[in-house]
């Protein structure tokens, strides 16, 4: 049954038998709201699994893994809306979900089928009764489609909806957009700027949204300042460069030719940096482990640190939009002047984040205020644990409980050894202590690691996975466990601390991001960090939105974009702040073609839409497209 198993086996004479029934449309078949039957089934792009849960990934085109399929047409929810797809946006996730690259989507769901695409333009088919009753959507209307999911019922979505079980529709859920009907939310349904044709309107969200949130949220940017951006040429960096130029920011960028440059620079930068050249080609690698090779590492950065001052009358960056992972950020990161913030919403290169700290301290009384450290708040201290401590008396760290438990906070403390702790106890009124000691006697598994270990290439699903896997079960289960049975609350029934307060010259930096809560938890640092490698795995950072305070700088995950930046967004869009990128209008039977191009990183600047049902790609309106589609 279609039902159960999608039918992969697409013939034109299997097409033919269901649209001659009723039961299928043409893929490009004129839809009439509400008067165009709806059918019962859909034509799809899809990852197809075995009957057995066992996907069938690989390279969208090379290997056959992304297949036309015959699928279900679903019914919406009482707040949703079904969706009759005019294009659907092509996107980095639709080729991580096809490859299986860094891990399987199938692993979040039980289809045996997944459908990528994270938004597009589409017509209201059908609406549920609640959706209805708001008569905000109506059907028949066109909408374009946010790819973000969440529960609006849950507390959490007042504080943000994104704080509330959000997915993306696509990546962490089977049912995205490259199919002929889609339901969505209806929170995920605006209303297109008029200033945009069809085939612009169904193409931009996902990924302008993402940076109009890491600039204008995250980030929060200052007119003025200086921004540096990674892959400055297309994709996410080329938005990056053009927004940042509608609020007068001196923005530098980094690009892999001067071609690319030029490019850079007629969007809008001021400058661009060649990581190839000569002087810089050894530069761009991650900080690496051993000890011995620090001095040499930040030494071979300093060419482009000088070129960067040279175009920046001879200032470092304020601000740092990074994105391309582990080879880049390090570099970056070094980029950043006293002050600066740097925020990053993904690693294509790799999960590993590693940066050297730099010079400057401050108290933990001053981190805690710029963290926002609140009454209440769950606070995790490390104590005892650097290397320079000896005895039960760690100076910084009761500073830092002390001032902790002056802002009236709720205060864990994870110490070296049980005569720290029964200090500790002793003296503060602290809500328990984890001995590092005491976990290595009695917690079955738990292996203190002093750093996390070095991450597989994301091309290396399976030994990557492995490797993560292994840390969190023998360092951050066991700590978690343990902190949560000091922290939790009925609110927080986890533990998980709001702030850590973490320290210099260690690299627990890794466990202290994981344990902290997401969306917007706060690991701090007051020590000089200057002389010692910090590392952390990249997802727990950018997915879950966490905050990395250290004395003279700042690291922020940044991901996605909630409703209300949408609005804000296409607002600017509409009087014309910022521009939409060029977009590519591809066939419908190219689908696997545009994402085998932009998996092997060969698509052209501009964004990509898949053209499911558009007779042509300059129609400005509904009332175009029905003419052209013949209909009233």
């Amino acid at each position: 049954m279609i039902e159960d198993t999608p039918l992969t086996d697409v013939t034109d004479e299997k097409k033919h038998e269901l649209i001659e029934s009723g039961d299928l449309l043409e893929h490009d078949a004129p839809f009439q709201p509400g008067e165009t039957p709806i059918p019962k089934y859909q034509l799809a792009w899809a990852i197809t699994g075995d009957g057995d849960g066992n996907p069938d990934h690989g390279e969208p085109l090379e290997d056959g893994a992304e297949k036309e399929a015959i699928i279900p047409v679903e019914d919406p929810g009482p707040n949703d809306a079904l969706l009759y797809m005019l294009t659907s946006e092509v996107n980095y996730n639709d080729a991580w979900a096809i490859t299986g690259i860094p891990v399987s989507t199938f692993e979040q769901h039980d289809r045996d089928w997944h459908v990528t695409g994270s938004g597009g333009l589409a017509l209201v088919a059908d609406i549920g009764d609640g959706l209805e009753e708001q008569e905000r959507i109506e059907v028949g209307d066109l909408v374009h489609v946010y790819a973000g999911q969440f529960d609006a019922l849950s507390p959490k979505a007042g504080r943000d909806p994104m704080y509330a079980d959000f997915t993306i529709q696509g990546y962490q859920t089977p049912d995205g957009s490259h199919q002929q009907f889609m339901v969505a939310q209806g929170t995920q349904l605006f209303e297109p700027p008029e200033n945009l044709n069809l085939t612009k309107a169904g193409s931009y969200i996902l990924t302008m949204g993402t940076i109009y949130r890491a600039l204008f949220n995250t980030l929060d940017v200052d007119p003025g300042s200086n921004l540096f951006v990674e892959g400055a040429s297309t994709g996410t960096g080329r938005d990056a460069v053009q927004m940042a130029t509608s609020r007068n920011m001196n923005i530098t960028g980094l690009v892999s030719s001067d071609e690319r440059g030029e490019r850079a620079l007629d969007n809008g930068a001021d400058a661009y940096i060649d990581r190839k050249r000569p002087e810089l080609v050894d530069a761009m690698r991650m900080v690496p482990n051993d000890p011995e090779e620090w001095d040499d590492w930040e030494a071979a950065g300093e060419p482009l640190l000088e070129e960067y001052r040279e175009k920046n009358d001879g200032k470092l960056a304020d601000y740092v939009v990074s994105h391309a992972g582990a080879h880049a950020f390090s570099r970056s990161y070094q980029l950043l002047d006293e002050g600066g913030r740097l925020t990053f919403f993904g690693a294509s290169t790799g999960y590993e984040m590693a940066f050297m700290g730099k010079s400057g301290q401050t108290t933990p009384e001053a981190v805690f205020r710029r963290a926002n450290l609140q009454a209440g708040d769950p606070t995790l201290v490390w104590y005892g644990t650097p290397a320079d401590i000896d005895g039960t008396r760690d100076t910084v760290a009761e500073a830092a409980v002390q001032t902790a438990l002056e802002h009236n906070a709720r205060v864990a403390v994870i110490t070296e050894t049980d005569e720290q702790a029964e200090y500790v106890e002793s003296k503060y009124d602290v809500e328990g202590t984890v001995s590092i000691e005491t976990l290595n006697e009695e917690s079955d598994g738990f292996e203190y690691l002093d750093s996390l270990p070095h991450l597989p290439d994301p091309s290396e699903p399976d030994a990557l996975a492995a490797t993560i896997g292994e840390y969190m079960g023998k360092m951050f289960k066991p700590m978690g466990i343990a902190v949560s049975e000091l922290l939790a609350t009925p609110n927080n029934p986890r533990g998980n601390p709001e702030v850590v307060f973490e320290r210099a010259g260690q690299n627990t930096l890794a466990l202290s991001t994981m344990l902290c809560a997401p969306f917007e938890g706060k690991v701090v640092f007051s020590e000089n960090m200057s002389g010692q490698r910090y590392s952390f795995y990249a997802p727990q950072v950018w997915m879950r939105q966490r905050r990395i305070y250290m004395p003279t700088t700042e690291i922020f995950g940044t991901h996605m974009k909630n409703t209300y930046e949408v609005l804000e967004m296409n607002e600017e869009i509409e009087l014309d702040v910022f521009d939409v990128p060029e977009t590519h209008l591809t066939p419908w039977e190219e689908t696997p073609k545009a994402h085998q191009d932009m998996w092997e990183n060969n698509h052209e600047e501009g964004s990509y839409v898949i053209n499911h049902a558009l007779p042509d790609d300059d129609l400005q309106s509904k009332e175009e497209l029905f003419d052209e589609w013949g209909v009233n």
